[in-house]
Protein backbone atom coordinates (compact mmCIF):
# COMPACT_ATOMS: atom_id res chain seq x y z
CA UNK A 1 0.00 0.00 0.00
CA UNK A 2 1.34 3.40 -0.95
CA UNK A 3 -1.59 5.69 -0.23
CA UNK A 4 -5.10 5.59 1.20
CA UNK A 5 -7.89 7.72 -0.24
CA UNK A 6 -10.83 8.17 2.12
CA UNK A 7 -14.25 9.76 1.81
CA UNK A 8 -14.20 10.46 5.54
CA UNK A 9 -12.31 13.55 6.79
CA UNK A 10 -12.54 12.17 10.35
CA UNK A 11 -10.63 9.05 9.26
CA UNK A 12 -8.06 11.12 7.37
CA UNK A 13 -7.32 13.19 10.47
CA UNK A 14 -7.26 10.15 12.77
CA UNK A 15 -4.84 8.23 10.56
CA UNK A 16 -2.64 11.27 9.85
CA UNK A 17 -2.42 12.50 13.42
CA UNK A 18 -3.47 9.93 16.00
CA UNK A 19 -1.71 6.99 14.41
CA UNK A 20 1.65 8.76 14.90
CA UNK A 21 1.58 7.35 18.43
CA UNK A 22 2.12 3.92 16.84
CA UNK A 23 4.81 4.85 14.33
CA UNK A 24 4.75 6.44 10.91
CA UNK A 25 1.20 6.49 9.60
CA UNK A 26 0.47 5.56 5.98
CA UNK A 27 -0.03 8.38 3.51
CA UNK A 28 -3.70 9.30 3.31
CA UNK A 29 -5.74 11.99 1.62
CA UNK A 30 -9.37 12.97 1.36
CA UNK A 31 -11.19 12.16 -1.86
CA UNK A 32 -11.79 15.87 -2.53
CA UNK A 33 -8.03 16.41 -2.72
CA UNK A 34 -7.56 13.35 -4.92
CA UNK A 35 -10.39 14.27 -7.30
CA UNK A 36 -9.35 17.93 -7.48
CA UNK A 37 -5.83 16.90 -8.51
CA UNK A 38 -7.39 15.16 -11.53
CA UNK A 39 -10.06 17.80 -12.20
CA UNK A 40 -8.83 18.32 -15.75
CA UNK A 41 -9.84 14.71 -16.50
CA UNK A 42 -13.29 14.97 -14.91
CA UNK A 43 -16.45 15.87 -16.83
CA UNK A 44 -17.67 19.45 -16.70
CA UNK A 45 -21.43 19.58 -16.56
CA UNK A 46 -23.32 22.41 -18.14
CA UNK A 47 -26.46 23.84 -16.70
CA UNK A 48 -27.61 26.26 -14.08
CA UNK A 49 -28.07 23.89 -11.16
CA UNK A 50 -27.23 25.66 -7.91
CA UNK A 51 -25.18 23.67 -5.41
CA UNK A 52 -24.40 24.79 -1.87
CA UNK A 53 -21.34 23.12 -0.38
CA UNK A 54 -21.27 22.42 3.34
CA UNK A 55 -17.74 22.57 4.79
CA UNK A 56 -17.16 19.56 7.05
CA UNK A 57 -15.34 20.53 10.25
CA UNK A 58 -12.70 17.83 9.96
CA UNK A 59 -11.93 18.76 6.36
CA UNK A 60 -12.03 22.53 6.67
CA UNK A 61 -11.26 23.79 10.13
CA UNK A 62 -9.05 20.87 11.12
CA UNK A 63 -7.17 20.44 7.80
CA UNK A 64 -7.69 23.77 5.99
CA UNK A 65 -9.14 22.12 2.85
CA UNK A 66 -11.66 24.53 1.33
CA UNK A 67 -10.81 25.11 -2.33
CA UNK A 68 -10.62 21.52 -3.59
CA UNK A 69 -14.26 20.58 -2.86
CA UNK A 70 -15.45 23.88 -4.31
CA UNK A 71 -13.49 23.27 -7.51
CA UNK A 72 -15.34 19.96 -7.85
CA UNK A 73 -18.72 21.55 -7.16
CA UNK A 74 -18.02 24.10 -9.90
CA UNK A 75 -17.52 21.26 -12.37
CA UNK A 76 -21.04 20.11 -11.52
CA UNK A 77 -23.01 23.35 -11.34
CA UNK A 78 -23.10 26.85 -9.93
CA UNK A 79 -21.56 27.14 -6.47
CA UNK A 80 -23.76 28.96 -3.96
CA UNK A 81 -22.22 29.80 -0.59
CA UNK A 82 -24.08 29.47 2.70
CA UNK A 83 -23.80 32.53 4.98
CA UNK A 84 -21.54 30.54 7.30
CA UNK A 85 -18.87 28.91 5.17
CA UNK A 86 -15.20 27.99 5.10
CA UNK A 87 -13.54 28.77 8.47
CA UNK A 88 -16.87 30.02 9.83
CA UNK A 89 -18.93 27.03 8.71
CA UNK A 90 -21.51 25.63 11.10
CA UNK A 91 -21.02 22.03 12.19
CA UNK A 92 -23.54 19.35 11.22
CA UNK A 93 -23.27 17.87 14.71
CA UNK A 94 -21.69 14.48 14.08
CA UNK A 95 -18.15 15.62 14.90
CA UNK A 96 -19.49 16.11 18.40
CA UNK A 97 -21.16 12.71 18.39
CA UNK A 98 -24.66 14.11 17.98
CA UNK A 99 -25.49 11.42 15.43
CA UNK A 100 -25.46 9.02 18.36
CA UNK A 101 -26.43 11.20 21.31
CA UNK A 102 -28.64 14.02 20.09
CA UNK A 103 -28.98 17.36 21.80
CA UNK A 104 -30.19 17.46 25.36
CA UNK A 105 -32.10 20.72 24.90
CA UNK A 106 -33.07 23.01 22.05
CA UNK A 107 -33.14 22.51 18.33
CA UNK A 108 -30.87 19.93 16.71
CA UNK A 109 -27.65 21.39 15.30
CA UNK A 110 -28.18 19.49 12.05
CA UNK A 111 -31.64 21.01 11.63
CA UNK A 112 -30.32 24.54 12.17
CA UNK A 113 -27.62 23.98 9.56
CA UNK A 114 -30.05 22.33 7.13
CA UNK A 115 -32.33 25.38 7.34
CA UNK A 116 -29.37 27.61 6.51
CA UNK A 117 -28.47 25.47 3.50
CA UNK A 118 -32.06 25.34 2.23
CA UNK A 119 -32.35 29.14 2.59
CA UNK A 120 -29.64 29.56 -0.08
CA UNK A 121 -32.14 28.37 -2.70
CA UNK A 122 -29.75 25.69 -3.92
CA UNK A 123 -31.08 22.67 -5.81
CA UNK A 124 -28.46 20.42 -4.23
CA UNK A 125 -26.49 20.28 -0.99
CA UNK A 126 -22.98 19.00 -1.59
CA UNK A 127 -21.15 17.24 1.21
CA UNK A 128 -17.71 15.71 1.59
CA UNK A 129 -18.21 13.66 4.73
CA UNK A 130 -20.36 10.62 5.51
CA UNK A 131 -21.26 12.04 8.95
CA UNK A 132 -22.53 15.26 7.33
CA UNK A 133 -24.48 13.23 4.80
CA UNK A 134 -26.11 11.19 7.57
CA UNK A 135 -26.96 14.23 9.66
CA UNK A 136 -28.47 16.15 6.75
CA UNK A 137 -30.51 13.26 5.36
CA UNK A 138 -33.11 13.58 8.12
CA UNK A 139 -32.59 17.28 8.79
CA UNK A 140 -33.29 18.35 5.19
CA UNK A 141 -36.48 16.29 5.14
CA UNK A 142 -37.63 18.05 8.32
CA UNK A 143 -37.40 21.59 6.89
CA UNK A 144 -40.59 23.45 6.02
CA UNK A 145 -39.46 23.95 2.39
CA UNK A 146 -38.89 21.40 -0.38
CA UNK A 147 -35.65 19.59 0.44
CA UNK A 148 -32.79 19.95 -2.03
CA UNK A 149 -31.04 16.83 -3.25
CA UNK A 150 -28.20 15.69 -0.97
CA UNK A 151 -25.06 14.35 -2.68
CA UNK A 152 -21.44 13.75 -1.84
CA UNK A 153 -19.03 15.60 -4.12
CA UNK A 154 -18.04 12.28 -5.73
CA UNK A 155 -21.70 11.71 -6.60
CA UNK A 156 -21.87 15.19 -8.12
CA UNK A 157 -18.92 14.32 -10.37
CA UNK A 158 -20.33 10.89 -11.20
CA UNK A 159 -23.51 12.46 -12.59
CA UNK A 160 -21.42 13.82 -15.46
CA UNK A 161 -19.86 10.50 -16.41
CA UNK A 162 -21.24 8.76 -19.48
CA UNK A 163 -23.51 5.83 -18.79
CA UNK A 164 -21.98 2.41 -19.26
CA UNK A 165 -22.32 1.31 -22.85
CA UNK A 166 -23.18 4.82 -24.07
Amino acid sequence: MKKIVSICPHCVRTIQEDWKAYGTPPEIEHHSEFLARYADRLPKQTGDQKIVFHDPCYLGRYRDVYDEPRALVQLSGQLVEAPRNRERSFCCGAGGGLAFLGEETGERVSHVRAQELVATGADTVGTACPFCNTMFRDALAATDKPAPQLLDIAQLIARGLPEKGA
